[in-house]
């Protein structure tokens, strides 16, 4: 039975599986072979009979393709490598954009006053300075763009040249070759004075110059020919005096450099490499009576007496009121350092009158700075020993002078309570330190010890307010020698 049945179903496969086998051809002819209107099974899909149509992918679309495909599991393959090689990316990006600001806004200013020759060798100059310092080819390249800048025509006293000439004397002292770093300063400066002193003559002869102006006129009645002959005197005229205007011009500021080369020379001089404290005084001096020598012409001719000439453009050519009170100051401190107070004193007060004309109604920390040095040096001159005079006189001139240190000293705290940030700065809280330090030294000067000992006590409270470890120290030893 389960045989038979078995059989049965056998046979129904086998007709159902050649149904399913026979050709498609029957399916859409009749018996008798014309088409039928329809196929026979109607379950086919229709979708096996569209032509499929190729699609062209853009270069774009197979490079995003791509990139899709290769950015699949980047991150979970190299977790550590990723991050890292962007950040790299992004910091050579930075640095690049950096370098390129540097060169634009301070490398090219620097030598655009310059011809490309003497650029290209500046450049390399810079590099055995700066980058990798190698005195004997930098100087061979400073050498050479002063010779270059020679053969050009480019004036031997002009900012440019100096500023080379300074530049070699700084790449020595870089080195540690001071002493020729002194020679080189001490040169240029000898030349320069040199040149300046005989454009100075030239210019007080004015003969000489109309003789030199003078252009031959031909002797000929014809009027065409004297107004050509006029004009051409005029042009020259003109040109002498652009020209006389420019060597005017280029001398004061030579003589500005020289100042600072002055200044220059007296820090190296008291550097611990030479230690000559004469020359470096000396250097100073020089540098004082420069510019008070140069105040008085200037004075005499009625020209700015900080600046330069009359005329635009002409503001930096010689020192202002500032720089000149800063070289007075220096000098000042100089004396000061070495107990000489008597010729100190009058450079602070010259040095404080020119600042206070300079600022005004607009009072800064400089001021402040000079009514305490002029303290200082008013308090040291009365601790030195007088000349011999009568006892009445000499007591009565050092009360007023240590009197008159006091008053200075605190005039200058009351005028740095005057000047508010911006403007106030740390000068100012330092200045003001030692100003009240100051007064606790003439309160014992005054025989006051309890002044003396609340004023200590102000400044070291100052001091510490402000993290200023050295008049903390001051103040301390000033209160164990009163409790002494």
């Amino acid at each position: 039975m389960f045989r038979a049945a078995s059989r049965r179903a056998s046979a129904q496969a086998q007709k159902l599986a050649q149904a399913q086998r026979q050709p498609w051809t029957r399916s859409i002819y009749s018996n008798n072979g014309r088409p039928a209107l329809r196929p026979r099974c109607n379950n086919i899909n229709s979708n096996l009979f569209t032509i499929p149509h190729t699609r062209h992918l853009t270069i774009g679309q197979k490079i995003r393709l791509k990139y899709r495909e290769a950015s699949k599991g980047v991150f979970r393959k190299n977790p550590v490598l990723l991050p890292l090689a962007i950040f790299s990316v992004i910091g050579g990006i930075a640095v690049f954009a950096y370098v390129s600001y540097v060169e634009v806004t301070r490398v090219q200013p620097q030598y655009h006053k310059f011809p490309q020759p003497v650029t290209d060798q500046l450049r390399t100059a810079v590099y055995y300075t700066e980058i990798d310092l190698n005195p004997p080819k930098a100087l061979k390249a400073y050498k050479e763009a002063l010779r270059i800048a020679a053969e050009m025509g480019m004036h031997p006293f002009s900012d440019e040249v100096l500023g080379i000439k300074l530049q070699v004397a700084m790449m020595l002292e870089k080195s540690g070759l001071v002493n020729p770093a002194v020679e080189v300063l001490e040169r240029t400066k000898t030349e320069a004075l040199k040149w300046i002193e005989e454009g100075r003559k030239a210019e007080s002869a004015p003969g000489d110059a109309a003789k030199a102006a003078q252009v031959p006129v031909k002797t000929n009645t014809s009027s065409e020919i004297a107004q050509i002959n006029a004009d051409d005197l005029q042009d020259a005229e003109k040109k002498l005096k652009e020209m006389q205007e420019f060597e005017a011009k280029q001398r004061d500021r030579a003589l500005k450099k020289v100042v600072g080369i002055e200044m220059k020379l007296a820090e190296l001089y008291a550097s611990e490499y030479i230690q000559d404290e004469k020359k470096a005084e000396d250097a100073q001096v020089a540098a004082v009576e420069l510019c008070l020598k140069e105040m008085h012409r200037r004075q005499k001719l009625g020209l700015p007496v900080g600046g330069g000439a009359a005329g635009e453009g002409d503001s930096e050519a010689w020192l202002n009121i500032t720089e000149i009170a800063t070289a007075l100051a220096e000098l000042a401190d100089t004396y000061t350092a070495k107990d000489r107070s008597e010729l100190a004193l009058p450079l602070y007060l010259r040095a404080l009158e020119m600042i206070r004309v300079t600022e005004g109604d607009s009072p800064s920390c400089k001021q402040v700075v000079l009514l305490n040095s002029v303290a200082s040096a008013m308090a040291g001159q009365a601790q030195v020993p007088a000349k011999p005079r009568p006892q009445e006189k000499q007591t009565a001139s050092r009360e007023q002078t240590i009197d008159a240190a006091r008053q200075w000293a605190q005039k200058a705290i009351d005028v740095a309570a005057r000047i508010q940030p911006p403007v106030r700065n740390e000068e100012c809280d330092m200045t003001c330190v030692a100003a009240t330090y100051n007064l606790g030294e003439i309160a014992e000067l005054q025989n006051k010890p309890d002044v003396a000992q609340q004023r200590y006590a102000e400044a070291k409270s100052l001091a510490q307010g402000l993290g200023y470890e050295e008049g903390v120290s001051m103040a301390d030893e000033a209160l164990k020698r009163l409790k002494n």
